[in-house]
């Protein structure tokens, strides 16, 4: 199931600008054993499947994403120790699909697939890896250091530099993102700013 979830977003990014470096360097990447974890945010993943009947290419993503919930290891990067309340948490997720502690291995990039409930505010963050969101199903207002705040649909793709402060909010939301990193300290905390 992972294989064919590596396979749909090596295929979408390979079709959208700005992303062929990514689809070149999914290839071929060893597939690591990780410990699986589910997390509550995975059965709203799930419900995408009746909730949007959206065509185009992103639609077999999310499927594949779907079919793979049970052989992935769903994370979470803060706690209620980063002052994000249980609610928040619990409808909040992501997966590491490529990176350099796998699910499939590369210490060039990380690919991780993100999910935040309708209505969240992702707070103003930055990390050192450029990033670029394509957005996968819902909908959401990118706010980037120096842009005015953009909405992103399906198959949109935002990207921030290095260090480029940017906050989300999911609106209407909710929002499933698939979110390809490259550059220094793919696997470390971003830098929060001010929590409202």
């Amino acid at each position: 199931m992972p294989a064919q979830l590596l396979h749909e977003l090596t295929q979408l990014a390979a079709r959208t600008e700005g992303l062929g470096w990514f689809a070149a360097r999914m290839q071929s990447l060893p597939l690591l054993e990780v410990a699986l974890h589910r997390l509550p945010v995975c059965g709203k993943i799930s419900a995408l499947r009746t909730r949007w009947a959206q065509d185009g290419p992103a639609q077999d993503a999310v499927a594949a994403l779907i079919d793979a919930i049970p052989a992935l290891r769903w994370q979470q990067t803060y706690t209620e120790a980063d002052s994000f309340s249980r609610d928040w948490l619990d409808n909040y997720g992501w997966v590491n699909l490529v990176s350099p502690e796998g699910l499939y291995q590369s210490d060039e990039m990380r690919l991780s697939i993100g999910y935040w409930g309708a209505g969240q505010h992702y707070s103003e963050h930055s990390h050192a890896p450029e990033e670029t969101y394509l957005i996968l199903a819902g909908q959401a207002r990118f706010h980037s250091q120096g842009r005015a705040a953009q909405d992103a649909g399906p198959e949109d793709t935002i990207h921030h530099a290095p260090h480029q402060k940017h906050a989300i909010d999911m609106v209407p939301g909710p929002l499933l993102a698939a979110a390809f990193w490259r550059g220094e300290d793919l696997l470390k905390k971003s830098d929060l700013g001010t929590r409202e």
